[in-house]
């Protein structure tokens, strides 16, 4: 076990080697979260262990406690904000792309894969986000959230052109899932393509969705 790091005690200002109990507090939880990310890129969310964490931290177990009940606590706090910086670097694409939708496509999943993929953290992440009822359904959230996106985007390139309606959502759904599906068996090495290749797969693939959407629906109309 991990012996408390030495503190110099000023005890006339309640401060230790410089630091308020508050800001030591943070200062030991960055230091986990900081730990924790390493751990998940090396080992998966199964490494996250209470005694290992503190231990690789060079800390007494007792602080993983003075901060997260569990280490369940500290793993879907890690996600939230790993997957919010995902939204984030996507939705700053979105925003400054051109008004082209085969440009700004690639280029918003040119970025969804970078910045997950050259994340290790991340990329251990999105490979391990089946492994528990929380992180399988903040992956349904994230398809969620994709879905919407795609149509949102559709309806402001396409105008009046764009598909509406139940079968533009359930294309939606099934080109998140799919995508995200076909990501992670790259993540993990199972599919022998660069990613340049994947990038023009999943363009391709939207693009058909929504030319197939189209087709359903007008023949669904007519029958």
């Amino acid at each position: 076990m991990a012996t408390d790091e030495a503190e110099t005690v000023d005890v006339s200002r309640g401060r230790y080697a410089g630091l308020t109990a508050d800001e030591r507090r943070t200062q030991r939880r960055e230091r986990l979260r900081e730990v924790a990310l390493e751990v998940i890129a090396e080992e998966g969310v199964a490494g996250l262990k209470v005694r290992a964490l503190c231990a690789r931290a060079g800390l007494n177990d007792r602080y993983f406690y003075e901060t997260y009940s569990h280490t369940d606590r500290l793993l879907y706090e890690l996600v939230d904000e790993q997957l919010a910086e995902v939204v984030a670097a996507v939705m700053g694409v979105i925003a400054t792309a051109p008004a082209d939708t085969r440009v700004r496509l690639r280029a918003v999943i040119e970025a969804g894969v970078t910045v997950i993929a050259d994340h290790p953290a991340r990329r251990r992440l999105a490979i391990d986000m089946q492994t528990t009822d929380e992180l399988r359904r903040r992956r349904t959230e994230l398809v969620d959230l994709v879905a919407r996106v795609m149509l949102d985007q559709g309806r402001e390139l396409l105008g009046d052109a764009a598909v509406t309606g139940v079968h533009a959502e359930l294309a939606a759904r099934t080109v998140a899932h799919g995508g995200l599906e076909i990501l992670i068996e790259w993540l993990r090495d199972e599919l022998d393509i660069d990613r340049a290749q994947l990038i023009d797969f999943l363009v391709a693939m939207i693009l058909t969705a929504a030319e197939i959407t189209t087709t359903v629906q007008r023949e669904m109309a007519a029958g």
